[in-house]
């Protein structure tokens, strides 16, 4: 693999040869190789984070500097969800706005990171599916980016990305074992052990949206029934509420209230505000949460036995509203020995994390 990274343009020196070369020399080099390791220690250049959520509607485009900050970035969501066509149309546009040769002072483009919202094959850069939208299945999105860009394209699911991020450079510095769960339009998972992503066998690992944690219940972006993202994810939980209420007066009343009359708007935060004001029917959704999205992460601690778990994505800007209750549950559901080190946090990357987690995984082996 980093043959192949090397032979796309890269100057690249072995340190085995270095002996007596001068300073000065070796900073002219773009990058030099690590005896060793296989990694690359960039001198010079930039890196690309592309994010495309599970709709596909919404895209980000970031450059960042070799330190990992982000230099510029364009995020342009769409009030549509498109076809991969009409989404990788966009993005190019934003690529060109983004790699503007006027931004492009110290050096090129090395790598680029891209994290997806939906069933990825990141061993052979292979987009298997996003549930929420067409025309991603099989898509080779990681040659797409690397003939696009002509630089090596590593290519994750959003839930690995913005996990690696938070394990990197925000709430999980310093921890061994740790589980991430992306609370979004759907739910994405992610365990990251000494530093490193659990992929599985087949990359599917952290796919903890689809556990099945109530028999008989409401179907699944992806056809099944009963699984957590169906009751969850930030579009179950808002999309339960309103259609509850069309039959509670009262609730409709306090979603005018909450939203100024723009009941489309309702976020997921307040439907948690809703229930501690003390709204029966957001009261029960919100207990559906905490219940199944216990059971999930109970036997997932048990499975595993993380030090701490990130919750990240809409559904966690709720913050204690969500995660206090869960602590209790899980406390009271886990065996002890399992559950007595554990924390559970909200992520410090917020609406950030995919971007980030993006440029991350560019990032991996400069």
């Amino acid at each position: 693999m980093e043959n192949k990274r090397i032979e796309k343009g890269e100057r690249a020196v072995s340190t085995e040869h270095t002996a007596g070369v001068t300073t000065d020399a070796l900073q002219s080099e773009t990058v030099v190789t690590q005896r060793n390791t296989g990694k690359l220690l960039a001198t010079h250049g930039y890196v690309v984070g592309i994010e495309i959520s599970g709709s596909g509607a919404r895209q980000s485009v970031a450059l960042a500097a070799l330190n990992g900050s982000i230099l510029q970035r364009i995020c342009r969501p769409l009030d549509f969800v498109p076809d991969s066509e009409t989404a990788l149309d966009l993005l190019d546009d934003m690529l060109n706005e983004v790699l503007d040769p006027a931004l492009l002072l110290d050096g090129r483009i090395l790598r680029v990171g891209v994290a997806v919202g939906g069933l990825v094959d990141a061993t052979h850069g292979i987009v298997r599916t996003l549930h929420h939208t067409h025309g991603w299945n099989d898509f080779p999105l990681q040659d797409y980016f690397a003939e696009k860009l002509d630089a090596p394209c590593i290519i994750d699911n959003n839930a690995n990305a913005a996990a690696l991020a938070e394990v990197q450079r925000g709430a999980g510095k310093g921890e061994r074992v740790v589980l991430y769960v992306g609370l979004g339009r759907g739910i994405g998972g992610a365990l990251i052990v000494n530093g490193n992503i659990y992929h599985g066998t087949t990359c599917t690992a952290g796919e903890i949206g689809h556990m099945l944690v109530k028999e008989g219940g409401p179907r699944c972006s992806c056809g099944g029934n009963g699984h957590l993202e169906a009751i969850a994810s930030a579009q179950a939980i808002v999309s339960s509420l309103r259609e509850l209420a069309a039959e509670y007066p009262p609730t409709m009343e306090a979603i005018h209230r909450i939203t100024g009359g723009q009941v489309e708007q309702l976020s997921v935060e307040q439907v948690f505000q809703l229930a501690t004001q003390g709204d029966e029917i957001a009261q029960h959704i919100v207990n559906e949460v905490h219940t199944y999205l216990s059971i999930a992460l109970t036997n997932i601690v048990h499975l595993v036995n993380p030090g701490i778990i990130i919750l990240g994505g809409p559904v966690a800007q709720a913050g204690e509203l969500l995660i206090a209750p869960l602590q209790a549950r899980i406390q009271q559901i886990c065996l002890p020995e399992a559950s007595q080190s554990l924390r559970i946090v909200q992520g410090s990357l917020g609406s950030e994390a995919n971007i980030v987690g993006a440029v991350t995984l560019a990032l991996q082996d400069l």
